[in-house]
C-alpha cells in the first residue's frame, strides 16, 4: 500500500525509466543468463505520467518475467504507440520464454498474494505482490495492464497508457530518441 499515493504527473522519458528498470533487474537476469531483447520505437514522445509509479511498474513487470523465465531464455521489451477505435495509446510489452499461465489462474494473476505457480516462491522468492502493485499503480494513471497467455509457452503482459498520456512535443524540439536496439 505504501507504494500508492498522490500521483505527481510530469513528461517523462521511456527510455530513462527503461534504463533504470533494467539496472534494477539486472543481476536477476544475469544470475539466470536471461536474455533481454528490447524494441522500442524510434522516436517516443514524453509520456505525462508519475515518474516513480512508472518506474515501479516497469520493474515488477521485468521481475516477474525474470521469475517465469528459465536459465537461458529470452525476456522482450516492447514499446510502441497504438491507434485503437481512434485513440492512440502507449504500449509496453514485457513477454517472457516461461511455461505461461494456465487458464484457469489468469484471472488470480493480479491478486495479492497471488502466483500462477507457487513452487516459484520456492524456487526464486516474492511474495506475488509485484503485479498486484503494477495494475493498481497503473489504473490510479487512468491505464491498465493486460494479460496473453496460452497456459504453456510463456507469458505476455501489456501495459495500456491512454492517449492524455503522451506530451506534445514543443516546437522547434524532436521526441526523444530511442538509445535501445533490439
Amino acid at each position: 500500500e505504501t507504494g500508492l499515493k498522490k500521483l505527481k504527473p510530469e513528461p517523462v522519458d521511456l527510455n530513462l525509466i527503461i534504463d533504470n528498470a533494467m539496472a534494477y533487474t539486472s543481476s536477476q537476469l544475469r544470475e539466470k543468463n536471461i536474455a533481454l531483447r528490447i524494441d522500442i520505437a524510434k522516436s517516443l514522445q514524453p509520456i505525462h505520467v508519475d515518474r516513480e509509479a512508472m518506474q515501479q511498474i516497469m520493474i515488477h513487470l521485468l521481475q516477474n518475467a525474470g521469475a517465469a523465465t528459465p536459465v537461458e531464455g529470452t525476456i522482450s521489451l516492447r514499446v510502441r504507440t497504438q491507434k485503437d477505435a481512434n485513440q492512440e495509446h502507449v504500449l509496453i510489452q514485457v513477454s517472457d520464454t516461461g511455461g505461461g499461465i494456465p487458464a484457469d489462474k489468469q484471472s488470480r494473476i493480479f491478486a495479492a498474494f497471488e502466483q500462477a505457480d507457487t513452487s516459484m516462491t520456492r524456487q526464486y522468492g516474492g511474495l506475488g505482490i509485484g503485479l498486484a502493485m503494477a495494475l493498481r499503480m497503473a489504473r490510479q494513471m487512468g491505464g491498465r495492464i493486460s494479460l496473453e497467455s496460452d497456459g504453456a509457452t510463456g507469458s505476455k503482459f501489456t501495459l495500456h497508457l491512454p492517449n492524455a498520456m503522451l506530451c506534445p512535443v514543443p516546437a522547434g524540439q524532436t521526441p526523444f530518441r530511442a538509445r535501445h536496439k533490439g
